[in-house]
């Protein structure tokens, strides 16, 4: 299978990627927090969120639907012209309707946000709309097949461009602001969308096809989104207004240096493996094939990616310390604490990552609404009550339930819909639980390293017992193309984890 063959070198892909982008993000956030200083870090966010804050209210909703109906398209018909034409549509009305609301109350908005211009709006305009068009870009090359240009322009690209930016200040070419570090970022995207235009053939988009069928199916597959797209947008944005209500800008730019590392991460993570997945699992279900979808993925490789996630996530935990000072510097030594509670969440979420190229190919968009709005609420509710009494560790604390609960619910949920009763993926994400509250223990490092360490082997040796590898994955490894030395290598070591 084609789709099968490729996954690993996009797999590979990604990771290089992620490798490469790392040290450019900390060099950009280092400039920004040590030039800033954490006030003005957290007012580069709060910015940042305003923009968010449009397009997650107006267009993100209909982002899915790209993947989910372009995809069929581009099998069916080498093209996404229907996809397409009838995305903006539906983007550009709701667009238009949310861009009225938000300048009807761009005043008080903009003043809980301290951003002091009013005309600084249509800065937060532009803003969501180039995110728009960047994202059409971006799913584009995804249903197209081009999935390693979709993870360079996503996680290269964009990061070179903004360090590009940032050396602008460390040179005193321009004198860093606030707003210029906007522009950087808005910049930044643009760049990607014209690179990205220039390998998506026209004939793919062109001429463009109404269909009046397609549009209904995709307002009715992304409805349910749209709220989840608000209840997205609050969960990871409550924590810093009700920080910012409490408590001082200086705060939430402490909080922020921990956010934005999170969710480096989990979108290095995540990202790179919803692309890779979210192909497979869509030719599996358009040819019929769901018991490779419930034997294989669900069973075997969704407690696979959890155990693998366990051991990086724990390793990023343990070096956090180091990293932050790196990073940051002593400003920011507040951040530690707070980032690894938010990282070890990340364990769960990989779960999650999993999972959503099921609930993508099979429209399962409606149990993601329910459990979006619930936790949005939730988050809210918790983040009030704690930050006002323990501060920006209380933020963290409710993200953290956020971030676990849902992923364990994904599960069940897929499980049951499937007729799955293995859980073994959840061991590993209480594990990390467990090694994130050993390293916020004010303990010789020494100490903490080798008890996590140790509980990393411990989890090792039971998951053989619950045969987590198996010598017949060895089997699949021959459908994927892959060097001779990296498949034997692969089968040795599933050889060797596997129970004897």
């Amino acid at each position: 299978m084609k789709e099968l063959k490729k996954s690993f070198w996009d797999f590979v892909t990604a990771n290089i990627m992620i490798v490469l982008a790392v040290p450019l993000m900390i060099i950009s956030e280092s400039i920004q927090a040590r030039y800033l200083g954490p006030g003005n870090y957290g007012k580069v966010a709060l910015f940042l969120s305003a923009i968010i804050l449009l397009y997650s209210f107006g267009i993100s909703w209909l982002r899915l639907s790209i993947i989910r109906f372009g995809k069929e398209e581009f099998l069916k018909e080498n093209h996404l012209r229907k996809t397409t034409a009838d995305f903006f549509i539906i983007s550009l009305f709701s667009f238009f309707v949310i861009s009225v609301l938000f300048y009807s109350f761009k005043k008080p908005i903009l003043t809980f946000l301290e951003i002091g211009k009013i005309n600084l709006f249509w800065i937060i305009l532009l803003g969501a709309f180039i995110s728009l068009i960047k994202f059409f870009i971006l799913e584009v090359l995804q249903v197209i097949r081009l999935i390693k240009l979709y993870t360079f322009l996503f996680r290269l690209a964009s990061k070179i461009f903004i360090v590009l930016g940032m050396l602008l200040f460390v040179f005193y070419i321009l004198e860093i602001s606030v707003i210029y570090v906007v522009y950087v970022f808005l910049i930044s995207d643009i760049l990607v969308i014209i690179i990205g235009l220039f390998f998506i053939k026209s004939k793919y988009i062109f001429p463009l096809q109404f269909d009046k069928v397609l549009i209904k199916k995709m307002i009715i597959f992304s409805l349910p989104l749209l709220l989840n797209s608000w209840s997205g947008y609050v969960i990871n944005w409550v924590d810093t207004y009700v920080i910012k209500y409490f408590m001082t800008l200086e705060d939430v730019g402490i909080y922020q240096a921990a956010y934005k590392i999170l969710n480096t991460f989990k979108s290095f993570f995540g990202m790179g493996l919803v692309a890779i997945t979210t192909p497979i699992i869509m030719v599996f279900k358009t040819k019929g094939e769901i018991d490779k979808i419930k034997n294989f993925y669900i069973k075997r490789l969704i407690p696979q990616i959890s155990f693998f996630a366990m051991i990086f996530v724990s390793l990023i935990i343990i070096f956090s310390n180091q990293m932050f000072h790196l990073i940051y510097g002593e400003k920011f030594n507040s951040s530690i604490m707070v980032f690894k509670i938010l990282m070890a969440s990340v364990s769960f979420t990989m779960i999650a990552y999993g999972f959503s190229a099921i609930f993508t190919s099979f429209g399962l968009t409606k149990i993601i609404f329910y459990l979006g709005l619930s936790s949005g609420i939730f988050n809210i509710v918790v983040d009030i009550f704690l930050v006002r009494y323990i501060g920006i560790a209380g933020a963290a604390i409710a993200s953290f339930l956020v971030f676990s609960i849902v992923p364990i619910i994904w599960l069940f949920y897929i499980n049951k819909y499937f007729g799955v009763t293995r859980k073994l993926a959840l061991l590993f994400p209480l594990i990390t639980v467990l090694i994130m509250l050993i390293n916020i223990f004010e303990i010789n490092f020494i100490i903490r390293l080798v008890a996590s360490i140790f509980l990393m082997i411990t989890v090792f040796v039971i998951s053989r017992k619950f045969n987590l590898f198996n010598k017949k994955d060895s089997i699949m490894i021959s459908n994927i193309n892959l060097p001779d030395p990296i498949r034997n290598l692969l089968v040795k070591f599933i050889n060797y984890a596997s129970k004897k």
